[in-house]
């Protein structure tokens, strides 16, 4: 039996129930996914692949294709902020978007339709899963966003902090208090420090201070950039395949995201508590020529050293 709704409810399964019927747009990123990973996405050949519906690979990319994007979040944050939904209302909702066959009409990038298809149940279920409906924010968080934050930026910001879905202890949550206090949120890199610390807040477990939890992840930044470093010298001087037969493994990330989010960092810590602590960068060492067919443990102990 399905549960009745209410009116806010209700409004928020007809936004919900639009945007997926208008939510089947590719995008040149997708194209390119697509290309890398399946074929060329001429229009017939995509068209004819997105219309079979017993293909997993066509799943995965249904499920890259209806994802509730920034301008539909941005739409329904005052919505999901006035009407405090539960985990309650969420079920109930469920129920409803389950109930009636919706379709969507997938277009290309310039608006070319390709093909309508009906949404199937799991893209409907992980939508709303994904708008994270009933995560309540902290009262003092909401007071700090709605005293500090200007309103051009208010919503954008909830909705960060909504996809994150953070339910932090107190003293956390009285740095994030602090943070929209204190951090200039005209600042160009405003938001890219908002996102690396809600990371840096939701994978972490251990206790400690939002400043000793900054600076223990600058610090692991840190030996990840020595790795990388290390890695692009042996790859000088070698080729990616020697490299992998020795047992090198590749970075986790680009020498200059790594320096981008020690930055970031600093720019947080000096912000919220005027201070940061400083870490030499590494200096390359004079190499010593890894050759084709050295052994694999000489690879390993250059690159960790």
């Amino acid at each position: 039996m399905i549960q009745p709704i209410n009116d806010l409810q209700s409004t928020l399964l007809d936004h919900i129930v639009t945007a997926l019927k208008h939510g089947g747009r590719l995008t040149d990123a997708i194209l390119d996914y697509i290309h890398a990973t399946l074929f060329p996405p001429e229009p017939d050949r995509l068209a004819a692949f997105l219309k079979a519906d017993t293909n997993s690979e066509r799943d995965s990319l249904l499920d890259l294709i209806f994802y509730p994007d920034q301008a539909v979040q941005i739409d329904l944050e005052p919505l999901l902020e006035l009407a405090r939904f539960s985990i309650d209302d969420q079920k109930a909702l469920h129920g409803r978007l389950m109930a009636p066959g919706i379709s969507a009409q997938i277009c290309m990038p310039d608006g070319r339709q390709l093909a309508r298809i009906p949404v199937p149940d799991f893209i409907r279920s992980q939508y709303l899963t994904r708008l994270n409906i009933a995560w309540q924010m902290d009262p003092r968080v909401a007071a700090a966003i709605e005293k500090w934050i200007s309103a051009a930026r208010r919503v954008i910001v909830k909705v960060r902090l909504r996809n994150a879905g953070l339910r932090l202890e107190s003293g956390r949550q009285d740095f994030l208090a602090r943070f929209f206090e204190r951090m200039a949120d005209n600042d160009s890199d405003f938001l890219a420090c908002l996102d690396l610390v809600l990371s840096i807040l939701d994978n972490t477990c251990e206790p400690g201070d939002a400043y000793a939890l900054l600076i223990a992840h600058k610090q692991t930044l840190f030996r990840n950039l020595g790795q990388a470093r290390r890695f692009q010298t042996l790859l000088r001087h070698s080729n990616m395949e020697t490299l992998m037969l020795q047992g090198v493994r590749t970075p986790h990330a680009a020498c200059d995201a790594l320096m981008r989010d020690m930055r970031l960092i600093d720019r947080v810590c000096f912000g919220v508590f005027g201070k940061t602590e400083a870490i030499d960068l590494p200096t390359e060492e004079p190499l010593r020529e890894v050759t084709d067919l050295e052994n694999p443990t000489a690879a390993m102990d250059l690159l960790l050293r």
